[in-house]
Protein backbone atom coordinates (compact mmCIF):
# COMPACT_ATOMS: atom_id res chain seq x y z
CA UNK A 1 0.00 0.00 0.00
CA UNK A 2 1.24 3.31 -0.49
CA UNK A 3 0.30 4.55 3.21
CA UNK A 4 4.20 2.63 3.77
CA UNK A 5 5.97 5.19 1.78
CA UNK A 6 8.16 7.49 3.51
CA UNK A 7 7.42 11.09 2.74
CA UNK A 8 10.49 11.37 0.33
CA UNK A 9 8.93 8.62 -1.58
CA UNK A 10 5.60 9.53 -1.59
CA UNK A 11 6.19 12.98 -3.00
CA UNK A 12 9.68 13.05 -4.85
CA UNK A 13 10.13 9.61 -6.21
CA UNK A 14 7.99 7.42 -8.74
CA UNK A 15 7.90 3.71 -9.24
CA UNK A 16 10.46 2.09 -11.82
CA UNK A 17 7.89 -0.34 -12.57
CA UNK A 18 4.93 1.01 -13.76
CA UNK A 19 2.90 -1.68 -12.68
CA UNK A 20 0.41 0.58 -9.65
CA UNK A 21 0.92 -3.30 -8.01
CA UNK A 22 4.25 -2.56 -7.02
CA UNK A 23 3.85 1.04 -5.79
CA UNK A 24 5.12 0.07 -2.41
CA UNK A 25 8.45 -1.35 -3.85
CA UNK A 26 11.56 -0.20 -3.01
CA UNK A 27 12.77 -0.07 -6.25
CA UNK A 28 11.62 3.87 -6.80
CA UNK A 29 13.53 6.95 -7.94
CA UNK A 30 13.59 10.54 -7.90
CA UNK A 31 11.52 12.31 -10.66
CA UNK A 32 12.42 15.85 -11.53
CA UNK A 33 8.27 16.65 -12.44
CA UNK A 34 6.88 14.67 -9.14
CA UNK A 35 4.57 17.13 -7.11
CA UNK A 36 6.96 17.71 -4.17
CA UNK A 37 9.68 18.48 -6.66
CA UNK A 38 7.72 20.88 -8.54
CA UNK A 39 6.06 22.53 -5.02
CA UNK A 40 9.66 23.03 -4.14
CA UNK A 41 11.00 24.20 -7.39
CA UNK A 42 8.54 26.91 -7.60
CA UNK A 43 9.23 28.03 -3.62
CA UNK A 44 12.82 28.84 -4.38
CA UNK A 45 12.18 30.73 -7.54
CA UNK A 46 9.75 32.95 -5.57
CA UNK A 47 12.45 33.10 -2.61
CA UNK A 48 14.94 34.46 -5.31
CA UNK A 49 12.56 36.66 -7.15
CA UNK A 50 12.25 38.20 -3.52
CA UNK A 51 16.01 38.39 -2.72
CA UNK A 52 16.74 40.19 -6.02
CA UNK A 53 13.93 42.52 -6.22
CA UNK A 54 15.11 43.45 -1.68
CA UNK A 55 18.13 43.83 -3.22
CA UNK A 56 17.40 46.05 -6.48
CA UNK A 57 15.29 48.39 -4.31
CA UNK A 58 18.26 48.72 -1.75
CA UNK A 59 20.65 49.90 -4.92
CA UNK A 60 18.23 52.18 -5.74
CA UNK A 61 17.05 53.81 -2.64
CA UNK A 62 21.09 54.22 -1.70
CA UNK A 63 22.22 55.21 -5.47
CA UNK A 64 24.95 58.37 -5.10
CA UNK A 65 23.50 61.82 -6.49
CA UNK A 66 25.80 62.35 -8.87
CA UNK A 67 23.41 62.87 -11.96
CA UNK A 68 20.60 65.39 -12.15
CA UNK A 69 17.02 64.54 -11.05
CA UNK A 70 14.22 66.31 -13.44
CA UNK A 71 10.95 66.72 -12.12
CA UNK A 72 8.18 64.48 -12.76
CA UNK A 73 5.87 64.61 -15.95
CA UNK A 74 3.15 66.21 -14.20
CA UNK A 75 5.82 69.15 -13.97
CA UNK A 76 5.51 69.93 -17.46
CA UNK A 77 6.76 74.16 -17.65
CA UNK A 78 6.75 74.48 -21.48
CA UNK A 79 5.53 77.23 -22.60
CA UNK A 80 5.83 79.21 -18.72
CA UNK A 81 8.98 81.27 -17.52
CA UNK A 82 9.26 78.06 -14.84
CA UNK A 83 11.84 75.60 -15.89
CA UNK A 84 11.91 72.18 -13.54
CA UNK A 85 15.92 72.07 -12.83
CA UNK A 86 16.70 69.39 -9.95
CA UNK A 87 13.81 66.86 -8.27
CA UNK A 88 15.24 66.16 -5.37
CA UNK A 89 15.26 68.15 -1.93
CA UNK A 90 17.13 71.39 -2.65
CA UNK A 91 16.04 73.77 -0.52
CA UNK A 92 16.49 77.70 -0.49
CA UNK A 93 19.38 77.76 -3.59
CA UNK A 94 21.96 80.21 -4.17
CA UNK A 95 23.72 80.81 -7.64
CA UNK A 96 26.84 81.67 -8.69
CA UNK A 97 28.00 81.57 -12.29
CA UNK A 98 31.75 81.81 -13.64
CA UNK A 99 33.89 80.81 -16.34
CA UNK A 100 30.71 79.29 -18.54
CA UNK A 101 29.27 77.40 -15.19
CA UNK A 102 26.45 77.83 -13.25
CA UNK A 103 26.79 76.59 -9.64
CA UNK A 104 23.53 76.34 -7.48
CA UNK A 105 24.31 75.84 -3.32
CA UNK A 106 21.37 74.75 -1.15
CA UNK A 107 20.55 73.82 2.71
CA UNK A 108 21.17 70.59 4.16
CA UNK A 109 18.65 67.65 2.07
CA UNK A 110 17.01 66.48 5.72
CA UNK A 111 15.24 70.15 6.23
CA UNK A 112 11.92 70.95 5.99
CA UNK A 113 10.69 67.73 4.49
CA UNK A 114 6.95 66.95 4.95
CA UNK A 115 4.83 63.72 5.48
CA UNK A 116 7.85 61.70 5.36
CA UNK A 117 7.40 58.18 5.49
CA UNK A 118 7.95 55.26 7.87
CA UNK A 119 11.22 54.26 5.80
CA UNK A 120 13.04 57.60 6.09
CA UNK A 121 16.31 55.79 7.20
CA UNK A 122 16.31 54.40 3.26
CA UNK A 123 17.54 57.87 1.87
CA UNK A 124 21.17 59.55 2.65
CA UNK A 125 19.91 62.16 4.61
CA UNK A 126 22.48 65.09 5.90
CA UNK A 127 25.69 63.50 4.42
CA UNK A 128 26.82 66.99 3.27
CA UNK A 129 26.30 70.27 5.13
CA UNK A 130 26.02 72.14 1.74
CA UNK A 131 24.53 70.98 -1.77
CA UNK A 132 25.80 71.63 -4.50
CA UNK A 133 25.00 71.28 -8.10
CA UNK A 134 26.50 72.83 -11.43
CA UNK A 135 25.45 73.65 -14.68
CA UNK A 136 27.04 74.74 -18.49
CA UNK A 137 23.44 75.79 -19.41
CA UNK A 138 21.09 76.46 -16.75
CA UNK A 139 18.90 73.90 -17.95
CA UNK A 140 20.45 70.58 -16.72
CA UNK A 141 22.13 70.51 -13.59
CA UNK A 142 24.45 67.97 -12.05
CA UNK A 143 23.98 67.44 -7.96
CA UNK A 144 27.11 66.70 -6.89
CA UNK A 145 27.78 63.38 -4.36
CA UNK A 146 28.33 64.01 -0.28
CA UNK A 147 31.74 63.27 -1.15
CA UNK A 148 32.39 66.86 -2.84
CA UNK A 149 30.25 68.93 -0.02
CA UNK A 150 32.07 72.84 -0.66
CA UNK A 151 32.07 72.73 3.31
CA UNK A 152 33.20 69.38 4.51
CA UNK A 153 33.19 71.23 7.92
CA UNK A 154 31.61 73.86 9.94
CA UNK A 155 33.11 75.91 12.34
CA UNK A 156 33.79 74.99 15.61
CA UNK A 157 30.99 77.28 16.84
CA UNK A 158 28.46 74.67 15.45
CA UNK A 159 26.27 71.72 16.60
CA UNK A 160 28.05 68.97 14.63
CA UNK A 161 25.13 66.41 13.48
CA UNK A 162 21.45 65.36 14.92
CA UNK A 163 20.56 62.42 16.47
CA UNK A 164 18.05 62.90 19.21
CA UNK A 165 15.04 63.81 16.02
CA UNK A 166 14.51 61.38 12.77
CA UNK A 167 16.34 61.47 10.04
CA UNK A 168 19.70 61.35 11.53
CA UNK A 169 22.13 63.08 10.00
CA UNK A 170 25.56 62.59 10.69
CA UNK A 171 26.84 66.28 9.23
CA UNK A 172 25.24 70.21 11.15
CA UNK A 173 21.96 71.36 10.09
CA UNK A 174 23.00 74.12 7.62
CA UNK A 175 20.86 76.23 6.38
CA UNK A 176 20.83 78.72 2.94
CA UNK A 177 24.15 78.71 2.23
CA UNK A 178 25.01 81.57 -0.29
CA UNK A 179 28.39 82.69 -1.62
CA UNK A 180 30.27 85.98 -2.74
CA UNK A 181 33.31 86.69 -4.25
CA UNK A 182 35.93 89.23 -2.57
CA UNK A 183 38.19 91.32 -4.73
CA UNK A 184 41.09 91.46 -2.05
CA UNK A 185 42.29 87.72 -2.77
CA UNK A 186 40.03 86.34 -5.76
CA UNK A 187 38.37 83.71 -2.69
CA UNK A 188 35.13 83.10 -2.25
CA UNK A 189 32.88 83.76 1.03
CA UNK A 190 30.40 81.36 2.25
CA UNK A 191 27.65 82.51 4.65
CA UNK A 192 25.78 79.74 5.94
CA UNK A 193 23.46 79.35 9.32
CA UNK A 194 23.63 76.69 11.71
CA UNK A 195 22.49 75.49 15.05
CA UNK A 196 24.93 76.74 17.66
CA UNK A 197 26.68 74.24 19.77
CA UNK A 198 24.95 73.38 23.17
CA UNK A 199 27.83 74.10 25.54
CA UNK A 200 27.78 77.73 24.22
CA UNK A 201 23.74 77.45 23.77
CA UNK A 202 22.85 78.53 26.98
CA UNK A 203 20.35 80.84 26.48
CA UNK A 204 16.97 81.48 27.91
CA UNK A 205 15.65 81.18 24.33
CA UNK A 206 17.38 77.91 23.48
CA UNK A 207 16.70 76.45 27.46
CA UNK A 208 12.90 77.09 27.19
CA UNK A 209 11.41 76.90 23.76
CA UNK A 210 8.15 78.83 23.09
CA UNK A 211 4.96 77.05 22.31
CA UNK A 212 4.98 76.31 18.28
CA UNK A 213 8.93 76.46 17.98
CA UNK A 214 11.08 76.01 14.88
CA UNK A 215 14.16 73.65 15.21
CA UNK A 216 17.02 74.85 17.99
CA UNK A 217 18.21 78.49 16.74
CA UNK A 218 20.35 79.50 14.44
CA UNK A 219 23.00 81.34 14.22
CA UNK A 220 24.99 82.98 10.92
CA UNK A 221 29.02 81.76 10.51
CA UNK A 222 30.82 82.42 7.81
CA UNK A 223 34.07 80.02 5.68
CA UNK A 224 36.72 81.05 2.77
CA UNK A 225 37.42 79.04 0.11
CA UNK A 226 41.20 77.33 -0.40
CA UNK A 227 41.06 78.79 -3.77
CA UNK A 228 39.40 80.50 -6.35
CA UNK A 229 37.04 77.64 -7.43
CA UNK A 230 33.11 78.64 -6.07
CA UNK A 231 32.54 74.80 -5.70
CA UNK A 232 35.23 75.17 -2.71
CA UNK A 233 36.13 73.40 -0.39
CA UNK A 234 35.85 76.50 2.11
CA UNK A 235 37.54 76.42 5.38
CA UNK A 236 35.23 77.94 8.35
CA UNK A 237 35.98 80.84 10.97
CA UNK A 238 35.85 80.39 14.03
CA UNK A 239 33.34 82.44 15.37
CA UNK A 240 29.79 83.31 14.23
CA UNK A 241 29.25 86.74 12.27
CA UNK A 242 25.18 87.19 13.92
CA UNK A 243 23.81 84.88 16.63
CA UNK A 244 20.74 86.96 18.51
CA UNK A 245 20.04 83.38 20.20
CA UNK A 246 17.67 85.65 22.24
CA UNK A 247 15.60 86.96 19.77
CA UNK A 248 15.02 83.69 17.99
CA UNK A 249 18.32 83.45 16.28
CA UNK A 250 19.24 84.53 12.68
CA UNK A 251 18.85 82.17 9.23
CA UNK A 252 18.97 83.65 5.53
CA UNK A 253 22.09 85.22 5.07
CA UNK A 254 22.73 86.59 1.35
CA UNK A 255 25.88 88.57 -0.16
CA UNK A 256 25.97 91.46 -2.03
CA UNK A 257 28.55 93.79 -3.71
CA UNK A 258 27.55 97.06 -4.64
CA UNK A 259 28.90 98.92 -7.56
CA UNK A 260 31.52 100.92 -5.64
CA UNK A 261 32.85 97.47 -4.19
CA UNK A 262 31.56 96.91 -0.64
CA UNK A 263 30.32 94.21 0.68
CA UNK A 264 26.79 93.59 2.45
CA UNK A 265 25.66 90.74 3.85
CA UNK A 266 21.65 90.30 4.62
CA UNK A 267 20.08 88.07 6.89
CA UNK A 268 16.51 87.29 8.85
CA UNK A 269 15.97 87.10 12.53
CA UNK A 270 14.31 84.43 13.59
CA UNK A 271 11.73 85.85 15.88
CA UNK A 272 9.03 83.49 14.51
CA UNK A 273 11.12 81.05 16.37
CA UNK A 274 10.19 82.12 19.34
CA UNK A 275 6.42 82.94 18.39
CA UNK A 276 3.45 82.22 20.07
CA UNK A 277 1.88 79.27 18.15
CA UNK A 278 -0.15 79.32 15.11
CA UNK A 279 1.24 79.29 11.86
CA UNK A 280 5.14 78.96 11.31
CA UNK A 281 4.92 79.64 15.17
CA UNK A 282 4.12 83.42 14.96
CA UNK A 283 0.54 83.81 13.81
CA UNK A 284 -0.85 83.94 17.86
CA UNK A 285 -0.90 87.17 19.37
CA UNK A 286 1.54 88.50 20.57
CA UNK A 287 3.46 88.53 17.26
CA UNK A 288 7.08 88.26 17.12
CA UNK A 289 9.36 90.75 14.71
CA UNK A 290 11.17 88.99 11.99
CA UNK A 291 12.89 92.12 10.47
CA UNK A 292 15.66 91.58 7.55
CA UNK A 293 19.11 93.05 8.81
CA UNK A 294 21.39 94.63 6.15
CA UNK A 295 25.13 94.55 7.41
CA UNK A 296 27.78 95.43 6.00
CA UNK A 297 31.12 94.29 5.78
CA UNK A 298 34.49 94.60 5.72
CA UNK A 299 36.88 93.82 2.31
CA UNK A 300 37.76 90.06 4.52
CA UNK A 301 34.14 89.35 4.13
CA UNK A 302 34.18 88.07 7.68
CA UNK A 303 34.13 90.97 9.81
CA UNK A 304 31.00 93.51 10.71
CA UNK A 305 31.53 97.57 9.59
CA UNK A 306 29.59 99.62 11.76
CA UNK A 307 26.12 98.60 12.77
CA UNK A 308 23.62 96.65 11.41
CA UNK A 309 20.27 98.23 9.95
CA UNK A 310 16.61 97.04 9.82
CA UNK A 311 15.50 97.23 6.10
CA UNK A 312 12.27 95.27 6.52
CA UNK A 313 9.87 93.68 8.77
CA UNK A 314 6.51 91.66 8.14
CA UNK A 315 3.28 93.38 8.02
CA UNK A 316 -0.15 91.87 8.40
CA UNK A 317 -0.36 90.61 4.90
CA UNK A 318 2.94 88.92 5.47
CA UNK A 319 1.47 86.35 7.98
CA UNK A 320 3.39 85.18 10.53
CA UNK A 321 7.12 86.31 8.83
CA UNK A 322 9.59 87.65 6.21
CA UNK A 323 12.63 85.60 5.25
CA UNK A 324 14.72 84.82 2.83
CA UNK A 325 16.36 87.65 1.18
CA UNK A 326 18.47 88.94 -2.22
CA UNK A 327 19.55 91.69 -2.75
CA UNK A 328 20.39 92.59 -6.45
CA UNK A 329 20.85 96.44 -8.08
CA UNK A 330 19.22 96.47 -11.99
CA UNK A 331 21.33 98.32 -14.41
CA UNK A 332 19.26 101.47 -13.96
CA UNK A 333 20.74 101.62 -10.51
CA UNK A 334 17.46 100.18 -8.51
CA UNK A 335 17.78 97.85 -6.00
CA UNK A 336 15.47 94.85 -6.01
CA UNK A 337 14.94 93.55 -2.43
CA UNK A 338 13.25 89.69 -3.27
CA UNK A 339 11.87 88.20 0.07
CA UNK A 340 9.46 85.49 1.02
CA UNK A 341 6.45 85.58 3.43
CA UNK A 342 3.69 83.31 4.72
CA UNK A 343 4.96 79.98 5.55
CA UNK A 344 7.61 77.46 4.02
CA UNK A 345 5.19 74.34 5.19
CA UNK A 346 1.72 75.88 3.72
CA UNK A 347 0.67 77.65 0.18
CA UNK A 348 1.09 80.85 2.00
CA UNK A 349 4.38 80.55 0.72
CA UNK A 350 5.52 82.95 -1.75
CA UNK A 351 7.90 85.51 -3.33
CA UNK A 352 7.32 89.12 -2.86
CA UNK A 353 9.85 92.52 -3.84
CA UNK A 354 10.84 96.05 -2.84
CA UNK A 355 12.94 98.79 -4.40
CA UNK A 356 14.84 101.36 -3.03
CA UNK A 357 17.02 103.73 -5.12
CA UNK A 358 19.28 103.83 -1.85
CA UNK A 359 20.82 100.19 -0.36
CA UNK A 360 20.02 100.89 2.91
CA UNK A 361 16.73 102.22 2.10
CA UNK A 362 13.97 102.68 2.75
CA UNK A 363 12.51 99.91 0.33
CA UNK A 364 8.86 100.52 -1.06
CA UNK A 365 7.41 96.65 -2.06
CA UNK A 366 5.56 95.94 -5.09
CA UNK A 367 1.84 96.10 -5.24
CA UNK A 368 1.73 92.29 -5.61
CA UNK A 369 3.63 89.01 -5.44
CA UNK A 370 6.59 88.10 -7.77
CA UNK A 371 5.81 84.51 -7.04
CA UNK A 372 3.17 82.36 -5.29
CA UNK A 373 0.88 79.56 -4.88
CA UNK A 374 -0.77 78.01 -8.13
CA UNK A 375 1.41 80.44 -10.43
CA UNK A 376 1.83 77.76 -13.26
CA UNK A 377 0.97 74.87 -11.23
CA UNK A 378 3.66 75.68 -8.26
CA UNK A 379 3.25 74.86 -4.83
CA UNK A 380 5.11 77.25 -2.14
CA UNK A 381 7.53 78.70 -4.13
CA UNK A 382 9.95 81.09 -2.49
CA UNK A 383 13.50 81.30 -0.83
CA UNK A 384 15.24 83.01 -4.45
CA UNK A 385 18.84 83.15 -5.63
CA UNK A 386 20.04 85.59 -8.14
CA UNK A 387 22.65 86.06 -10.13
CA UNK A 388 24.28 87.40 -13.13
CA UNK A 389 24.02 84.96 -16.06
CA UNK A 390 27.26 85.57 -17.47
CA UNK A 391 25.21 87.63 -20.91
CA UNK A 392 24.13 91.06 -19.26
CA UNK A 393 21.10 88.97 -17.78
CA UNK A 394 20.12 87.77 -14.56
CA UNK A 395 18.90 84.35 -13.41
CA UNK A 396 16.73 83.44 -10.82
CA UNK A 397 16.39 79.72 -8.63
CA UNK A 398 14.12 79.17 -6.05
CA UNK A 399 12.21 76.01 -4.53
CA UNK A 400 8.09 74.67 -4.31
CA UNK A 401 6.47 72.10 -2.72
CA UNK A 402 6.66 68.88 -4.64
CA UNK A 403 5.90 65.21 -3.77
CA UNK A 404 9.01 62.79 -4.05
CA UNK A 405 9.78 59.06 -2.35
CA UNK A 406 10.93 60.76 0.83
CA UNK A 407 7.81 63.32 1.44
CA UNK A 408 7.19 67.07 0.98
CA UNK A 409 10.23 68.12 -0.67
CA UNK A 410 11.31 71.39 -2.05
CA UNK A 411 12.96 71.31 -5.88
CA UNK A 412 14.84 73.71 -7.29
CA UNK A 413 12.92 75.67 -10.36
CA UNK A 414 14.68 78.58 -12.51
CA UNK A 415 13.80 81.37 -14.06
CA UNK A 416 15.12 84.36 -16.31
CA UNK A 417 14.59 88.17 -14.61
CA UNK A 418 13.82 91.27 -16.68
CA UNK A 419 14.18 94.86 -14.44
CA UNK A 420 12.09 98.15 -15.69
CA UNK A 421 11.88 100.71 -13.63
CA UNK A 422 10.74 99.07 -10.10
CA UNK A 423 8.95 96.28 -11.86
CA UNK A 424 10.30 92.71 -12.40
CA UNK A 425 9.10 90.03 -14.13
CA UNK A 426 9.99 86.23 -15.13
CA UNK A 427 10.94 85.20 -18.66
CA UNK A 428 11.90 82.04 -20.02
CA UNK A 429 15.46 80.53 -19.57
Amino acid sequence: MESNLSFWQRYFTKPVDKDQENANSNDRRFALFSLGAIISATAMLLLLLGVVAAALALTLDHRPHSRSRLAPPEGNYTGTPIRAAIFDNFPDPALWYKNGIYYAFATNNAAGILQQPDNVTSYEYGTSNVQLATSSDFVNWTLHPSAQDPLPKTGEWVTQGRTELKPHIPKASVWAPAIIQRATDSKFVMYYSAVKASAHNGSKAALNPAPGRHPAPHCIGAAVSETDDPAGPYRPADVAIACPIDAGGAIDPAAFEDVDGSLWLTYKIDGNNIGHGGSCGNTKSPIVPTPIKLQQMQADGLTPHGNETTIMDRIKDDGPLVEAPALVRSHEGIYFLFFSSGCTRSPTYDVKYATSLNITGPYVRAKRPLLESNDWGLLAPGSVGVHDDGNGGFNMAFHARVTAPQGGIRAMFTTKLEFEGHVVTMAAA
